[in-house]
């Protein structure tokens, strides 16, 4: 389902609560998150919603993160949960697992997150959407894979990527997870906002032969877009909801 706020504040807030009932409705709740920009302000809120009993059954489950880059260095996916989310919501390093970047062994880091999942379902995943559609570090063009994977980098990726780094960073692989393990999330959201990604949005809505990754999230009865105004300035479907 498509849903348009008028705010990206509303978004945050509406995101925020989704994650809290995900978290107090679920026996054993596993959400696997974006980092970046564009859920920041829905981490600050869910970490003053939520219950503090209610964190401690929580579990975190990688979605993406650099090849290459130390999970404590600034720009780090890890490192951007820690400082948007886990740190504010109190949530320990014992209930995280996350991909290492550094490993000298990235398939066994594959299989380390797979085999959790197939044991541990994911119950909430937040997702974001990069500038040319991708999701996760799922790239234009990737397989629908329903297993972990390193993959290289689109040129896009690199160069937008930059800003989160203090300094230039030479990237060029990503682990993450597959699209297909995305979509099997119990419930799914994906967030985006403000007027830069209005263009990639209009190729998500009105342009079903472009073949984002995106896309392939569209159509699914658990799977909900959650955009403000700015990002959907130029849809033309119907929207519901």
């Amino acid at each position: 389902m498509l849903k348009i706020f008028e705010k990206e504040e509303q978004v945050a807030e509406a995101i925020a609560e989704a994650m809290a009932a995900g978290l107090k409705e679920e026996a054993y709740p596993v959400f696997c998150l974006a980092s970046g920009s564009t859920p920041q302000k829905s981490y600050k809120r869910f970490a003053v919603q939520a219950n503090t009993e209610d964190i401690r059954k929580l579990r975190i489950v990688s979605l993406d993160e650099w090849v290459g880059i130390e999970k404590h260095s600034t720009g780090s996916c890890y490192q951007m949960l820690q400082r948007d989310l886990f740190s504010p919501a109190g949530i320990q390093s014992h209930q995280i697992l996350f991909y290492d970047g550094m490993s000298p062994d990235l398939q066994q880091e594959c299989e380390k997150i797979d085999a959790y999942i197939e044991q541990h379902p994911i119950t909430f995943s937040l997702m974001g959407v990069g500038m040319n559609g991708h999701i996760g570090l799922n790239e234009p063009g990737t397989p629908v894979r329903d297993h972990s994977s390193v993959v290289d980098l689109s040129n896009e990726t690199k160069t937008t990527a930059q800003k989160y780094f203090d300094e230039p960073a030479a990237l060029t692989n990503g682990i993450t997870l597959g699209l297909k393990q995305v979509i099997q999330s119990k419930k799914v959201i994906v967030a985006i906002t403000g007027r830069h990604k209005a263009d990639i949005v209009k190729e998500i809505f009105n342009h079903p032969e472009a073949k984002l990754p995106a896309q392939e999230l569209l159509h699914h009865d658990h799977i909900d877009f959650y955009l403000d105004t700015e990002a959907a300035k130029h849809i033309t479907q119907k929207v519901e909801g």
